[in-house]
């Protein structure tokens, strides 16, 4: 797919803008000193070579004319860079004048100033051959060679008029260079007018060294206007090697901050066949200072007119928001009314109340794939709506939560869709540091309810027995615990009292409910011990640690709690992090029984400069009796055991750009590995990474549910110099399927593979890729692949598809790659 974004209009005349081309007009002649002889350094206190010598151009400054420390910044395709202006400021409006002759004319009370002639005003200063000063006239002339400095611009030119009682300045056959944005450009003239109005003829603009136009923008005429914010360009073209590839006739745009009503600029994306596949022409409307909304005429392929449109406000009583609305009434290709709405809200009351409001909304389940939607939604199978209002001060906090979903994926069972929660209160209460206890408090209210029915996949389905139980909930946690820490290690003794009470009814038949309450302890013993002692490996001197930890945990059996839905609880993956939790469950709709201990140890090497070169960990959960509260059916195969897997995880780091990790789950009843992960990465600071990873997950607890997933990752960037670069990305299946069972049409899931080339002005990647769907018995769809095209202009825009955006989700390291454009 390629994207083209003309948003090069807009930033030409910003960063022209943002410079001042005003400074030109010097306001007061009231005091003029003329000196006779040589004109002063720019900066005499600096070491630098003078600023802008003759030889020299727009301050520019090649390699050979660069310090060591300007070279280690400046990669090998570029030719130099240009140096900020810096000038000695004055401290009044005086304006000062010196030249090698000063010739002053009695009759015509006129000033002819001859060679090196320099006119400075504060921070500006403007030089020529020669100038003709005229104080009764308040005019003057400038020829030959003539420059003009400021901190931000650099101009030079044949000649320049100063009008200073009609406040216009003119300067002919002018180039001029933006030296800390590392652009340049030329105009046929320049003229500002009462420090305001600035107009360009024939005007180009471009990142590109001097020298070097791959690329420029051009305009007949260019307009700024500072006093209204805005600007016009006419007859506007993007050129490569001086060949015009795109022309607007007329373009108005901003040059400040002040929002401004008119057309953004267009984007549209061309596939793999040559078709615009979607074209987008927004336009922004300013409606006050504290709103604004954008209408997006939005055109989709196969699909028709899509209507977008975003509207955003901000209230001093509910903060900021945001709405974002689409409709297409009759899609080309299905016939129907598509729509989406999407609603934010977030803001504060006074300094401890806060508040966010999301609701999601969308026609069909195809929606986001089809339309391409530039809303900032959630893409989830279930779209959240809520409100949640909070209170909140240093040892109490109160939470109201409301919240639903819409399920938009037809193939998620009925049972397995989430339940409401309408409406949720939270409060937690945790003691201030007054002594060594630490005491918290949870207290939860929540009505859970979804529906009962629903049609899905044309089918009709019920749910039936305590699937289709709704219920009220509350819950109530108290904690004590006593933490004692020394730089040797830690012990906290803890007690939990967890009570939990429940009212469930049939549907929406909350006259008929039924009443449900338990509750049980929970005791804890959590200590660990730090050891360290110095070693010397391989040479290396090194600091060890070793670091044992244990946990033992009791809460006596609940009965009865399978009678209780699980509205918002499922079984807590076990990994390292879970070891020390003192749960089996996340959620709050099942207590688990628990007699156990977790024990672990960790070891790590820390060299010299507190790098640690390897950390490696190995844990597990011992039983004391059988888990009889169980969610599932591998709980259930596993409720005997005294052990749980094992768990073990390593990660090495060999070097400084170096990582090899590694994570293994050992059931060591069955003899198998249940989880496995390892992988090593690189990544320097010359854009060179690698990560290859292999994940494997199994399930051997039932003979007849069998499940087994593996997957291999490999991905790469590869700078071969600071001009090229190649990548690639491949991620395959190494699973097993049954017969008929879903699976890709292919081993490799996704692959891309392409090549990167850049200059000091422009940079472009071609890619390739392709992804595999999935296949279950006849039912299959075609292989997915497509060419991808980006051009980036440097400074200013990129035309083409989001490939820096594809490179950074399917290549680790690739956010944090060296990039320059100065």
């Amino acid at each position: 797919y390629m994207t083209v974004d003309y948003f090069f209009i807009r930033r030409l005349v910003a960063m022209a803008a943002s410079v001042g081309l005003a400074f030109l007009t010097f306001p007061s002649a009231a005091e003029v000193s003329v000196d006779d002889g040589e004109a002063p350094p720019v900066n005499p206190q600096s070491t630098e070579p003078p600023l802008l010598p003759t030889s020299q151009s727009l301050n520019w400054y090649t390699r050979d004319q660069l310090t060591e420390q300007e070279l280690t910044t400046l990669p090998s395709f570029c030719q130099g860079l240009y140096r900020p202006v810096l000038i000695d400021e004055f401290n009044n409006d005086r304006i000062e004048a010196d030249a090698d002759e000063a010739t002053l004319q009695l009759g015509t009370n006129t000033l002819d100033l001859e060679g090196n002639v320099v006119f400075q005003q504060k921070k500006r200063r403007l030089l020529s051959d020669q100038a003709n000063w005229n104080p009764d006239a308040r005019s003057a002339t400038f020829d030959g060679n003539v420059k003009l400095l400021s901190n931000g611009l650099v101009v030079q030119g044949s000649s320049a008029f100063f009008n200073e009682a009609e406040g216009q300045t003119q300067l002919s056959g002018t180039e001029y260079s933006i030296p800390e944005r590392h652009l340049r450009g030329s105009a046929k003239d320049i003229r500002i007018e009462n420090q305001a109005r600035i107009m360009m003829s024939q005007a180009t603009l471009t990142f590109c060294p001097p020298g070097h136009n791959d690329w420029d923008i051009a305009a007949n005429q260019l307009k700024l206007n500072r006093e209204s914010g805005y600007g016009s360009a006419l007859h506007s073209r993007l050129r490569v090697k001086g060949v015009p590839v795109f022309y607007m006739p007329y373009y108005r745009f901003p040059i400040d901050d002040r929002r401004l009503t008119g057309f953004l600029d267009p984007t549209i994306t061309i596939n793999e066949l040559g078709q615009a596949e979607d074209i987008q022409l927004p336009f922004y409307l300013n409606i006050a200072p504290n709103m604004d909304a954008t209408i997006t005429p939005h055109h989709v392929l196969d699909h028709g007119l899509l209507m977008e449109n975003q509207f955003r406000h901000k209230t001093r009583l509910m903060g900021d928001g945001e709405l974002n609305y689409g409709y297409l009434g009759d899609d080309e290709e299905t016939g129907k009314e598509r729509s989406l709405i999407n609603y934010s809200q977030n803001g504060r009351w006074g300094e401890f109340w806060t508040h966010s409001w999301l609701y999601n909304n969308v026609s069909d389940d195809d929606y986001f794939s089809d339309m391409n939607s530039s809303a900032a939604v959630d893409r989830q199978t279930h779209l959240p709506r809520f409100v949640d209002i909070r209170y909140k001060r240093s040892q109490f906090d109160t939470t109201f939560l409301a919240k639903s979903y819409q399920t938009i994926d037809d193939l998620i069972a009925l049972r397995d869709r989430p339940y409401r929660q309408l409406p949720q209160i939270t409060t937690n209460i945790n003691t201030a540091a007054d002594s060594d206890w630490t005491v918290k408090q949870r207290l939860q209210v929540t009505r859970f309810n979804r529906e009962s029915s629903a049609t899905i996949d044309g089918q009709t389905l019920t749910l039936s027995g305590i699937d289709a139980l709704n219920g009220d909930r509350v819950v109530s946690d108290t904690s004590f615990a006593y933490p004692m820490s020394q730089p040797f290690g830690s012990l906290t003794p803890a007690a939990d009292f967890r009570y939990r009470a429940y009212r469930l009814y049939d549907g929406e038949d909350t006259n008929n409910a039924e009443s449900r309450q338990f509750s049980s302890g929970r005791y804890s013993l959590d200590g660990q011990l730090i050891f360290e002692r110095d070693m010397s490996w391989f040479g290396t001197d090194y600091l060890q640690t070793f670091e044992p930890r244990a946990m033992y945990v009791y809460s006596p059996l609940v009965k009865g709690q399978d009678d209780i839905p699980t509205f918002d609880t499922a079984v807590d993956t076990l990994n390292f992090s879970s070891l020390f939790r003192g749960d089996r469950f996340s959620g709050d709709d099942r207590l688990a029984d628990l007699n156990q201990v977790a024990t672990a140890v960790t070891t790590r090497f820390i060299n010299d400069t507190g790098r640690e070169r390897l950390r490696a960990s190995l844990g597990a959960i011992w039983y004391f009796a059988d888990r009889e509260v169980t969610l599932d059916a591998v709980q259930e195969a596993a409720a005997e055991r005294s052990t749980s897997t094992t768990l073990a995880e390593a990660e090495w780091n060999p070097g400084q750009y170096w990582t090899v990790f590694s994570f293994v789950e050992y059931d060591p009843y069955q003899n198998y590995a249940r989880q496995q992960r390892y992988g090593m990465r690189y990544s320097d600071d010359s854009n060179h990474m690698i990560s290859f990873s292999r994940t494997s997950v199994e399930n051997r607890e039932l003979i007849n549910n069998f499940t087994s997933a593996q997957q291999s990752d490999i991905s790469a960037f590869w700078a071969i110099n600071d001009r090229w670069a190649v990548f690639g990305r491949q991620l395959r299946d190494l699973s097993s399927y049954d017969e008929g069972e879903a699976q890709p049409e292919e081993p490799v899931l996704e692959s891309l593979a392409g090549v990167e080339y850049q200059s000091c002005c422009w940079r472009t990647q071609f890619v390739y890729r392709e992804t595999s769907p999935l296949r279950s018995g006849e039912i299959t769809t075609e292989k997915k692949y497509g060419w991808m095209l980006s051009f980036q202009l440097k400074g200013l825009t990129t035309i083409g598809s989001g490939t820096d955006e594809l490179l950074s989700d399917s290549i680790y390291g690739y956010t944090r790659r060296q990039y320059h454009d100065f």
